[in-house]
């Protein structure tokens, strides 16, 4: 198994966002059929999924606010938790630069993250 980058660390909030996203759509299908017991399963993986996502939010964004650069903490929870557009990350972090802060910035950012919590990405 290949070890964690602190960009796949990051994505979780992201990609748990989207399996939610994804059992509400098979949610609105099986409404469509009325199918009541795959209605409820549903329901409760999304309820389950959803207590994860708030977990893993809430811990991600305070190592976030850990760090002691605030501009590229910004970046990381503008894109990471909020997401956020680069365009937008960009204009909330005062750069003119879209390529520069999706590039250079993003780049020093998850580089400071990693540092900032080696015990991740031994």
């Amino acid at each position: 198994m290949r070890a964690m980058t602190p960009e796949d660390y990051l994505m979780q909030v992201k990609n748990i966002d989207l399996r939610i996203s994804s059992l509400e759509g098979e949610l609105h299908d099986a409404e469509k059929e009325h199918d009541t017991e795959y209605i409820e399963e549903l329901k409760q993986h999304i309820q389950a999924d959803l207590q994860r996502y708030k977990e893993i939010k809430l811990r991600i964004r305070d190592e976030i606010q850990q760090l002691p650069d605030h501009k590229l903490s910004t970046l990381l929870t503008e894109y990471y938790i909020r997401g956020k557009t680069w365009e937008m990350v960009a204009e909330a972090i005062g750069v003119k630069s879209v390529k520069n802060t999706r590039e250079n910035l993003r780049a020093a950012a998850l580089k400071l993250f990693a540092a900032h919590y080696p015990k991740y990405f031994l």
